[in-house]
């Protein structure tokens, strides 16, 4: 054992789960705040806003999350460590997609790219998508057993 594996903090495969739904709900619940305070502060076109919002949420869930889910249930249910890296929960490209969307949304308002019924329409269709995903996560940590049968490849 290298001394980096002796000191790798490891997590089971069930809790990868658990991590990975506290960090999406951490960011959708985030997300979501931006999203109220703007709409909060929005003196017209509110109800467009949330149509719109719960639109874009659901093809962005359908469309991304719920795909990527999958992928990283399919992924963790049958990595071959059964105690692997606690970070392991995503793969390279999730972390480069999590990176990437990070710097799209710390940008679009820093820069005021964009503000009032876009940002919330945006910022509501992935808080709400993060936030099912997180719940998914969850769900499928709790469920272990049915998660490993319905994902595990022979």
């Amino acid at each position: 054992m290298t001394m980096i594996e002796k000191f790798k903090p490891k997590a089971s495969k069930r809790t990868l789960f658990f991590i990975a739904g506290a960090v999406w709900a951490i960011a959708g619940f985030n997300i979501l705040k931006i999203a109220a305070e703007e709409f909060a502060v929005m003196s017209s076109l509110k109800e467009v806003a949330i149509i719109l919002g719960l639109i874009g949420f659901t093809i962005f869930f359908s469309k991304v999350f719920y795909k990527m889910f999958n992928k990283h249930s399919k992924r963790i249910v049958n990595m071959e460590n059964e105690e692997p890296c606690l970070f392991a929960f995503f793969d390279k490209k999730g972390y480069m997609i999590m990176a990437f969307m990070m710097t799209m949304g710390i940008s679009l308002r820093a820069f005021n790219l964009i503000s009032g019924v876009p940002l919330v329409v945006i910022y509501l269709a992935i808080g709400l998508s993060l936030s099912v995903s997180a719940a998914s996560f969850l769900l499928a940590g709790i469920n272990y057993e049915k998660t490993v049968e319905k994902h595990l490849v022979a």
